[in-house]
């Protein structure tokens, strides 16, 4: 029993500060749609809110339409990881995305442990919202669908919107 315990308090310590920041969020968008978005550095660092010019950001590939990994960059060296998983639904996606950080030296963990991860809590929503705003737009400029037409090829003209709100028979 004493083993065991020990077992898992040094399991705990060796594992401290290493788990990914997971959120998820879901965007109004097909899955291949965002799957396009998301493929795209440029669009990731968009999302992440990069501003610095030594960041950069590898899509890396996948064979899955359902996951994307990608490598954020500074300069050369590996600095996050970000995992997104889509998932399709009836009319939109819901993604994913979990954050970790390549090193996991002694001074990354206390970073996190001391407001770090609530830090970057908070940076993982603004890339979702952003990302459910981006989405929301795209799908507000969808073109119109066709006008439907009748069996015999005459195009139904919807009434106005004051005509409708008339009553059919006037009161003599």
């Amino acid at each position: 029993m004493i083993e065991l315990t020990f077992l898992a308090l040094l399991n705990r310590l060796m594992n401290w500060g290493l788990a990914p920041l997971i959120a998820t969020r879901t965007v109004a968008a097909d899955l291949a749609a965002l799957h396009r978005f998301l493929s795209e550095p440029a669009n990731q660092l968009c999302l992440a809110g990069a501003r610095a010019h030594d960041v950069g950001a590898r899509v890396r590939p996948s064979t899955s339409q359902r996951v994307i990994s990608v490598e954020i960059l500074r300069g050369r060296r590996s600095v996050l990881w970000l995992t997104w998983i889509l998932t399709a639904g009836r009319g939109a996606t819901e993604a994913d995305l979990a954050v970790q950080f390549e090193t996991r030296g002694l001074a990354t963990r206390l970073a996190l442990a001391l407001g770090g991860r609530r830090w970057l809590a908070g940076r993982v929503d603004a890339a979702l919202e952003r990302l459910a705003q981006i989405c929301a737009q795209a799908a507000e400029e969808v073109v119109p669908a066709p006008v439907a037409a009748d069996c015999a090829g005459r195009v139904r003209v919807p009434r106005p919107a004051r005509a409708a709100n008339r009553p059919a028979i006037r009161p003599r």
